[in-house]
């Protein structure tokens, strides 16, 4: 798309805020009943579907190209060249081989992630709410067209640029363009003098969100005409670097810097003091490939890929890959105790009045209260409609007329609507109880109204708390008796009004979530309840849930305390009651500056920021739109259990990525540190150039089989952070571990062998490519756990079976291509293989002992 000037775009819209509610109808072909279906068909096949951006279909081609771009391969490629032209045409062959097959598996594990997450893809589907033929449905966000009739609420993300024509208490957050999280009101007509797009209070921009309140909009503009497409920003932009993220780039960057030093030193000895420097670039070129772990993407790729396959069926939809390894290093989760703790299948248990009394007028206030709301039902209004439903209640409405409504936000923590009764007009409000209680000077007691006093505030108090203390949720509804003048609610006339009574909800605990609980503790998981529920009720489901709730902070608590002081506050309570959507992200962030890494499930919009504050988003499918957006996974049923089966995949994948590069790294470095010991003491080359590259090519196959391996459960019981500091110590203590066995090995092949002439230099050299690529074999092994030789541990069938393949090529590689000039292998006579099996047995005794003190100094293997 060109460019357009902010201008043309400013003058664009501010033509478009100008025209009235007929204006709107006539320019856009639309009317109060929404589109036809025929209509809709017509106008997506004119504008295309609603998206701004659009997902190409790759083909094959697209990730073999993408594969060779990779730096590694790159690298290999270019020492590839360099080769050729200095006349090792082999080695140049061998090299390219290694990079094609090294592409060529990225390609297919690359183009198998590519189809899975298509898949995945078409089963996250964003939604909203259109007037079509007069009626309200719902479709895919996709499929809105130019002149449809949005229904926005609370919750709802604009799916389209719109002006508004109708709304009530509309604040809207426009952070996606702006990056200020504060919202801002819309209107049905501009009244402010326009100098930016988002000056204009009647348009609404596509990405957007509701906070409050509600509204219709006619869509002017949709998919990449939006103001969205225009930006050229995508709606689901990634978050910053994750750790994991930093690690690799930390990696790679390692890894050059190690290759280039060793390069470095390999040509100043072989050749500066042997004066050779034509075989000394050579073998410095195949050094420099030796240490490239070719295989790096392929590995971290099937990994993550293998991961999210796994969690897809463990009803996790994973929208951000490289999420899995966060949730395997979260210790903390936070989440709301509804549908988490318990069933999130609410029931109406009591309808009572300020005495105790079961009340009717309090259940048909609290029906009609729930029935005139508009937006989305929560599971309060849904419980009191199905109750009403089954006792008659749908009797009474015919007797009233809405005539305006507060939408619920949390701020207030209330809803108001207006209805009509005969020439009654009448106000009722339903929410918090302390919210309401304080916006009432009168209680109604036997039908009568009277002062609500002290004694009786505390009454009314008293039995709110001894039902929550019975597990219920408890909902206030308090009425006011307007006049005729007053047709259009506002917050103003939230006072002054008469308590009614109580309804009181009960929300069962599952029955197996104390299992789950202590599940989650024994795999150092812990889990802290943040919700907006009374603490009375919190308090007895997180008993029955085996969670601390000793003490219990309240949102007024919070707000009191310095962000020191609520630092130390985090780490010793698991509950906080009655939070608004600002102290929960705060209760996250503090959480993450004290170095934790925190999970955060939420499925409202109240849940937004801190879904967007956390190492990990976690959200329902039946979320709102916004807090899908906002998630880093879906699950598909709102269960710990599930997390906890998420949490244990993520380790799994981190363990296995560590234990790759720890691999190759440690088995890299050790050959490289024994090939610069004998190019010192040894008047020719410990291996040719192309018998390493050959090497290479064998041992990075054995590791394609790491992905698939299984990890200890030792290592998964503990959350595991993404960190390469030890890595290069790791690879150092084990790389010289290895050297020592290949000094001995030299020592064995020069004095007892008598391989200790240029004439024999070819047996030395078939002699260590066998014993160097069988002990790196053997280095899977021992690096693979913590464990020790002699201790069960589970490994893979399918690394078993690539390494045992591995360690049999091995041995008859030389046995084939003895005759092959060029690769300079020899048939080597039967006590080499006596030697052989007891330097795998000293090599296997040495490493059991370096494990253990290395274990026991740092605390960790992997």
């Amino acid at each position: 798309m060109n460019k357009i000037d902010n201008n043309t775009i400013l003058d664009k819209y501010k033509e478009i805020s100008k025209l009235n509610i007929e204006e709107v109808y006539t320019k856009y072909n639309t009317s109060n009943s929404g589109l036809s279906n025929s209509e809709v068909n017509k106008r997506i096949k004119e504008y295309g579907k609603n998206i701004v951006i659009k997902e190409k279909n790759r083909s094959i081609l697209y990730f073999i190209i993408n594969a060779f771009k990779d730096e590694f391969i790159l690298i290999l490629l270019f020492l590839a060249i360099i080769n050729f032209c200095l006349g090792d045409k082999l080695g140049s062959l061998v090299i390219i081989l290694i990079a094609i097959v090294s592409a060529l598996i990225r390609v297919c594990e690359d183009y198998s992630v590519y189809k899975f997450n298509k898949k995945l893809k078409s089963k996250i589907v964003s939604t909203c709410s259109v007037i079509r033929n007069n009626k309200e449905v719902t479709i895919k966000t996709e499929e809105v067209c130019v002149g449809d009739i949005l229904v926005l609420n609370a919750g709802s993300i604009v799916a389209a640029d719109s002006i508004i024509i109708d709304s009530k208490d509309l604040f809207v957050n426009e952070s996606v363009f702006t990056g200020e999280s504060i919202p801002v009101e819309k209107k049905i007509t501009n009244n402010k003098n326009i100098d930016s797009i988002f000056d204009i209070e009647n348009i609404i921009y596509m990405g957007s969100s509701i906070i409050s309140g509600k509204a219709l909009a006619v869509a002017t503009n949709t998919g990449i005409n939006t103001y969205l497409g225009y930006m050229g920003k995508d709606l689901t932009k990634q978050k910053e670097l994750t750790n994991f993220d930093k690690g690799m780039k930390n990696i790679t960057n390692m890894l050059i810097k190690y290759m280039i030093f060793i390069c470095l030193v390999v040509l100043v000895i072989d050749g500066i003091i042997k004066n050779n420097f034509n075989e000394a670039i050579l073998f410095a070129l195949s050094v420099a490939v030796g240490i490239t772990p070719s295989m790096l993407p392929m590995i971290v790729n099937v990994n993550l890929t293998k991961g999210s396959k796994n969690l897809a069926k463990k009803k996790v939809l994973v929208k951000r890959i490289e999420a899995i390894q966060n949730l395997g290093a979260m210790d903390i989760l936070c989440t709301d105790k509804t549908g988490t703790l318990t069933e999130n299948k609410i029931v109406l248990q009591k309808y009572i009045d300020v005495l105790g009394n079961e009340n009717l007028n309090v259940l048909e206030y609290a029906y009609l209260n729930s029935y005139y709301s508009t937006g989305m039902k929560n599971i309060v209004d849904r419980a009191i409609l199905i109750y009403g439903s089954k006792h008659n209640l749908d009797n009474i409405l015919p007797k009233y007329n809405k005539i305006d409504e507060i939408p619920f936000d949390y701020n207030r923590k209330i809803m108001s609507i207006l209805v009509k009764n005969n020439n009654e007009y009448r106000m009722i409000t339903k929410g918090a109880m302390e919210e309401i209680l304080k916006r009432c000077s009168k209680v109604q007691i036997n039908g009568k109204n009277k002062e609500l006093t002290k004694e009786l505030t505390n009454k009314v108090i008293s039995k709110a708390k001894e039902m929550a203390e019975e597990g219920m949720q408890v909902i206030a509804l308090a009425s006011k008796k307007e006049s005729n003048k007053v047709l259009v609610l506002n917050e103003k006339e939230e006072n002054d009004m008469t308590f009614i009574g109580f309804v009181a909800f009960l929300d069962s605990p599952k029955k197996d979530v104390k299992n789950v609980i202590e599940k989650l503790n024994k795999y150092n998981v812990k889990v802290k309840i943040l919700t907006g529920d009374n603490p009375y009720s919190t308090k007895s489901v997180c008993l029955l849930a085996g969670i601390n709730s000793e003490k219990i902070y309240l949102g007024s608590d919070i707000d009191k305390l310095s962000d020191k002081s609520l630092s130390k506050v985090v780490e010793k309570v698991d509950v906080f009651a009655r939070l608004n959507p600002i102290q929960k992200e705060r209760i996250v962030r503090i959480l993450r500056e004290n170095n934790h890494v925190v999970g955060y499930m939420g499925d409202g919009i109240n849940d937004v920021p801190s879904l967007k504050e956390s190492d990990i988003g976690l959200s329902v499918n039946g979320a709102t739109d916004i807090a899908k957006e906002s998630s880093d996974m879906i699950l598909l049923e709102k269960s710990l259990k599930v997390i906890c089966d998420g949490v244990i995949e993520g380790r799994k994948v981190y363990g296995n990525i560590i234990k790759y590069m720890k691999m190759a790294l440690s088995a890299d470095f050790g050959d490289v540190f024994s090939i610069m010991i004998a190019s010192i003491f040894l008047p020719f080359l410990p291996l040719l150039p192309i018998q390493m590259l050959f090497q290479d090519f064998i041992y990075d196959f054995s590791q394609i089989g790491i992905p698939y391996d299984n990890v200890d459960d030792e290592f998964i019981k503990s959350p595991k952070k993404w960190n390469t500091n030890g890595i290069s110590k790791y690879m150092i203590v084990m790389g010289i571990t290895s050297s020592i066995i290949d000094v001995i090995a030299f020592i064995i092949f020069w004095y007892v062998l008598g391989y200790n002439s240029i004439e024999k230099a070819s047996y030395f050299q078939t002699a260590w490519f066998i014993t160097s690529l069988i002990t790196e074999l053997m280095i899977i092994y021992n690096v693979r756990t913590s464990k020790h030789i002699y201790e069960k541990s589970n490994i893979s069938p399918v690394l078993a079976g690539l390494t045992i393949f591995s360690g049999i090529l091995t041995i008859i590689t030389p046995l084939i291509m003895h005759k092959i000039t060029n690769f300079h292998f020899e048939i080597l006579p039967f006590n080499f293989y006596i030697y052989l099996i007891l330097l795998l047995v000293l090599y296997f005794t040495i490493v059991s002992i370096v494990k253990r003190i290395y274990i026991k100094k740092n605390h960790e293997w992997l």
